[in-house]
């Protein structure tokens, strides 16, 4: 399944199969916590370095994830920066207690291509967590 996601990684449908990825390995939205955002920041800079080190890629240049991440009532954000741009939603990890709401969005804004590194670091790092829990 991480293969299909990884080939997809530049459509639409990769988003759906990342949530469908992340839910198959047993992890709970309102179980991740900020240490585990951070972790997740960590691989998707690492897939943003990769990128952009192939010249031939048309990726946003001087892409880099935000220092900051936002916690709220509603969920965990995550930001990018680019060359022309600050904050821009990386992943948003939603929740509502209230009425159950849940919801793991990924880079609206990003083109096909520029997306691939954010569903990639978002899969290992579902990877990550499952071991981590396995090991607990």
């Amino acid at each position: 399944m991480k293969e299909q996601i990884f080939e997809k990684a530049h459509l639409s449908e990769s988003s759906d199969s990342a949530r469908k990825y992340f839910d198959s390995l047993g992890l709970k939205i309102e179980n991740i916590a900020l240490q585990d955002c951070e972790k997740l920041s960590e691989f998707i800079q690492h897939e943003i370095y990769i990128l952009l080190a192939d010249k031939s890629y048309s990726m946003v240049q001087d892409l880099k994830m935000h220092k900051k991440i936002k916690v709220d009532r509603y969920g965990i954000f995550l930001y990018v920066d680019g060359s022309y741009f600050k904050k821009r939603q990386a992943i948003s990890i939603e929740y509502n207690k209230k009425d159950g709401y849940k919801f793991i969005d990924f880079c609206g804004w990003a083109s096909e291509c520029n997306r691939i590194p954010f569903i990639k670091g978002f899969v290992k790092w579902c990877d990550w967590k499952a071991k981590e829990l396995k090991n607990g």
